[in-house]
């Protein structure tokens, strides 16, 4: 049996220290999922971006870490979540087929105009029997904003619907469906779906959507600096009593049949 990655168990305090709190809320949800699935070695994370998310999930490095975005990899080296960082797309991952175990991508392929040929890429680079892990949006997720609930509630369907179009453009999301269609596009790539849970209700996507304006001072950091916080500790001091409620809101939040986001688990056939 090949060995297991080992999870990290405290996602809240250091998320929060590190991290916008929309983000980390959202992130903190995908961890607890995730923590719950076996990661078998060799693991990659296809979309690492800064390497956050790895290092918040895991207690030790991951294998390969991979991003088109240079930035975003000279961060990941700093955090040390990954043994080998590679500068590429998804759709083009020069390693030979079937070289790992377990392939992770979380909150990625959404933002990937053509995904069909990164799932096929996936598909590749999995061993017989090795485990696909997606996080992505639901058709819910731009619903469930206040702009939107407050439309649907004048009755304003027309009006809400260009909202939900400007959302999307605005995230640059080129994908987010039902998640009988998300399982349809795995089937489509070759895989077995194993499982297809939904998360964050609609409470979580609404603090979530709240607390976007007040992460503006942590994407200036990030821009300039190339890190969300500059004194994570006194941060998550003073962000103590906001994170108690907020966790409030989210407890339940990782499995919802009409959650704004998907998991997927996903395997290659033996």
């Amino acid at each position: 049996m090949q060995p297991t990655l080992r999870t990290n168990s405290d996602f809240v305090a250091n998320y929060m220290a590190l991290a916008p709190l929309a983000l980390a809320f959202e992130r903190v949800m995908e961890c607890r999922i995730l923590a719950e699935q076996p990661f078998e070695r060799p693991v990659l994370d296809i979309g690492c971006g800064e390497g956050l998310f790895a290092r918040m999930l895991f207690a030790e490095p991951i294998d390969t870490g991979i991003d088109p975005n240079p930035r975003e990899l000279s961060r990941a080296r700093e955090l040390g979540a990954y043994v080998e960082l590679i500068e590429c797309r998804g759709d083009a991952i020069a390693k030979p087929d079937g070289s790992y175990r377990t392939i992770l991508s979380n909150s990625v392929i959404e933002h990937i105009p053509d995904i069909q040929p990164v799932l096929k890429e996936a598909f590749r680079l999995l061993a017989p029997g090795g485990r696909l892990y997606l996080t992505v949006p639901t058709n819910r997720f731009d619903e469930y904003t206040w702009i939107s609930q407050f439309l649907l509630a004048l009755g304003l369907k027309n009006l809400r619907q260009k909202f939900g179009a400007f959302f999307n453009r605005f995230w640059v999301h080129y994908h987010f469906y039902s998640p009988e269609r998300w399982r349809e596009i795995a089937a489509a790539a070759g895989f077995e779906v194993v499982e297809v849970r939904g998360y964050a209700p609609r409470g979580a996507c609404l603090m979530n959507d709240f607390l976007v304006p007040f992460s503006i001072p942590a994407l200036m950091t990030k821009k300039i600096l190339n890190r969300w916080t500059l004194f994570p500790r006194l941060r998550q001091m003073l962000l103590a009593p906001v994170v108690y409620l907020g966790l409030r809101v989210l407890r339940g939040g990782e499995r919802s049949t009409t959650g704004g986001l998907v998991f997927l688990s996903l395997r290659k056939a033996a």
